[in-house]
């Protein structure tokens, strides 16, 4: 599964926090600010995060080593997701986000591509 970034809001990315949130091209006003909005290629009917899948941002290799609830919903229904690039703490997590390694918030750009590739699927 492939999207494209669109657009990064002016706070959508901070040195403070290793977060990102991404939603599809239809986000309101009010959260294209602080959102990375991006288009898929071709509509989602449905998208299992497991961990050991990867996501690649441009040429940057992330790979998934938690998944909250209804992550998967929320691709296929918002085109949203939460990535954190930070350990996973199970006494303080975000239940909703997809936690990815290395630590480091990838460096993104409106034109990137980013890959979503399944374990099971390679797609």
């Amino acid at each position: 599964m492939k999207s494209t970034i669109l657009h990064i809001g002016k706070d959508a990315i901070s040195i403070d926090e290793p977060i990102v949130i991404l939603f599809g091209e239809n986000a309101t006003e009010a959260i294209r600010d602080v959102s990375v909005l991006q288009r898929f290629e071709d509509a989602i009917d449905s998208f299992v995060f497991r961990v050991g899948d990867a996501v690649h941002f441009g040429d940057q290799v992330y790979h998934v080593s938690h998944v909250g609830e209804n992550v998967g919903e929320n691709l296929v229904e918002l085109g949203h997701v939460t990535f954190v690039f930070d350990p996973f703490d199970p006494d303080h997590f975000i239940e909703t986000s997809v936690y990815l390694t290395p630590h480091t918030v990838p460096t993104i750009e409106e034109g990137m591509t980013i890959n979503y590739l399944s374990k099971s699927t390679d797609a």
